[in-house]
């Protein structure tokens, strides 16, 4: 099940990042990642951080998700309505991105349609409830991120592929598998 999340970030000086980091749906300057759960909402994938302009559809592509080493043929991924990659998981991957389906014109959806976006839905809401775990368990994800936490000059300097910010966000994804799951088990608890 995949998504991006946005986290705001102080605004940079130089207009070119500014720009770069400014988000059109936040409207302000953030960064943004791609992160990806199992059904049973254990976070499996998480992407470097992009600017806040970054595009999901970008992201994804960019990222590296969409990849024999990460999806075996026959794969389902749960996205929302945005990310319309469907060709390129099933040419690259062999893997089936499902969404929620969408009226294309059509006054309605068919009872069938209704139904498997229900389905999808369901399921596709523990990446919200992971992302929304995940920025309430950690304050630091709750404030504005200093600007120096993206990929500096020393950072290039030293060839660093990670800035600090991948490897916060990469410590608090690791931290929220490690706690409580986000999936209620109803055989379990009645047991």
């Amino acid at each position: 099940i995949i998504d991006c999340f946005e986290l705001p970030i102080e605004r940079p000086r130089n207009l070119k990042a500014r720009e770069h980091f400014y988000s059109n749906y936040k409207k302000t300057t953030t960064i943004k990642a791609l992160i990806a759960c199992n059904p049973n909402g254990s976070i499996t994938y998480l992407s470097k951080a992009w600017g806040g302009r970054s595009s999901d559809v970008e992201i994804v592509r960019q990222s590296g998700f969409i990849s024999n080493n990460l999806h075996f043929p026959g794969d389902q991924i749960l996205a929302d309505r945005g990310f319309t990659l469907r060709e390129e998981f099933a040419t690259a991957c062999s893997s089936e991105l499902l969404m929620p389906a969408f009226t294309k014109g059509r006054r309605q959806l068919s009872a069938q349609d209704v139904e498997v976006s229900r389905q999808i839905s369901s399921v596709r809401i523990h990446i919200e409830r992971v992302i929304g775990l995940m920025k309430s368990r950690y304050s630091i994800l709750q404030k504005r991120l200093p600007v120096d936490l993206i990929k500096s000059c020393r950072d290039e300097v030293q060839n660093l592929e990670l800035s600090r910010a991948d490897k916060l966000l990469t410590v608090c994804a690791a931290l929220t598998n490690l706690g409580e799951s986000i999936v209620y088990d109803s055989e379990n608890e009645s047991k």
